[in-house]
């Protein structure tokens, strides 16, 4: 999560807490809350209560949660940073998406791959999916495994950390609604 989301979730969380304590202070008569929120009508009507602390209680809870989530998501990052004594160094999600892509593409004789990336910053873990279109008609399992060990091998030379999980999905070739032959060669 970003310090944006995370920043409007704790702001709205604590609204949604401010807000469920002035509803029950102002419907319900409690000896120094009441005087405190306003000096404003209270009512004795139980159903009117019973139903401003339901509608407090669930305010509150959600407001409470979204608060908790602020606090313990995990960041993903659009970045990764190495610091060391001589200097720093950032490594962007998007470049190493594109080397990942172009490896594949190279390595595997597949088309139209997509790499998608996640990084978590707090314990450097890195998740992977990839979509692929395969070119030749080869076995579609191996051709899987081929890409999961190209990911990890280029992932763990490029920036050193850790791979929790490579998803591959291989679309065979007459499934594809993008077809491109390998053997047809591309005049310009």
């Amino acid at each position: 999560m970003n310090k944006f989301s995370r920043l409007m979730i704790w702001i709205v969380s604590l609204i949604g807490i401010a807000q469920s304590v002035w509803l029950v202070g102002l419907v319900i008569p409690i000896d120094y809350l009441s005087p405190v929120v306003t000096q404003t009508i209270q009512t004795d009507t139980p159903w009117m209560m019973i139903g401003a602390a339901i509608v407090s209680a669930v305010v509150a809870l959600v407001s409470l949660m979204m608060l908790i989530t602020a606090i313990f998501a995990p960041r993903k990052a659009d970045q990764l940073r190495f610091e060391s004594p001589h200097g720093r160094l950032s490594i962007s999600k998007s470049a190493v998406e594109k080397i990942l892509q172009n490896r594949i593409m190279t390595q595997n004789n597949v088309n139209h791959v997509t790499v998608k990336l996640r990084l978590r910053t707090r314990n450097r873990v890195v998740r992977v999916s990839v979509n692929a279109v395969d070119k030749l008609n080869q076995d579609l399992v191996k051709l899987g495994e081929a890409i999961q060990n190209n990911v990890v091998d280029e992932i763990q030379q490029l920036m050193d950390v850790e791979v929790k999980k490579v998803r591959v999905k291989v679309t065979p070739f007459e499934a594809s609604s993008r077809r491109e032959k390998a053997s047809r060669p591309r005049v310009v």
